[in-house]
């Protein structure tokens, strides 16, 4: 009888931990948010602008803005809206327009002699 209740226990251990295994990970907090302004060049040399907010972005290009959402992201950041998302990680971001052309984009920061006014 005691072999069955340790048995028993053994199993009702195992499934406990197996369930807490499965179940999803709570995002971490995040402990600062922001406001921030990004300079992008883009193929061709089009500037891009892109203002970031608390789980928001606002896109312009050519005179048109985009509201855009933030998105779940294993890396980098990812925000969409309107039919048009934007990816990226460190300087380089990617950009699908609403008619679905991909537009590689690189931040004027990561080369400060970039003008954007010129092009």
């Amino acid at each position: 009888m005691r072999t069955s209740w340790r048995h028993l226990l053994t199993g009702l251990l195992c499934a406990m931990a197996a369930g807490c295994a499965s179940g999803t990970k709570t995002p971490e907090k995040i402990l600062e948010t922001r406001n921030f302004n990004a300079s992008f060049v883009c193929d061709g040399g089009q500037p891009m602008q892109v203002h970031f907010s608390p789980y928001n972005a606002v896109l312009e290009f050519q005179g048109a803005s985009v509201a855009m959402t933030q998105q779940p992201a294993a890396d980098g950041f990812s925000y969409a809206g309107a039919g048009q998302s934007l990816r990226g990680k460190g300087y380089e971001a990617m950009w699908t327009d609403d008619k679905g052309t991909v537009h590689h984009c690189r931040d004027v920061a990561a080369n400060p002699k970039t003008d954007t006014k010129t092009r």
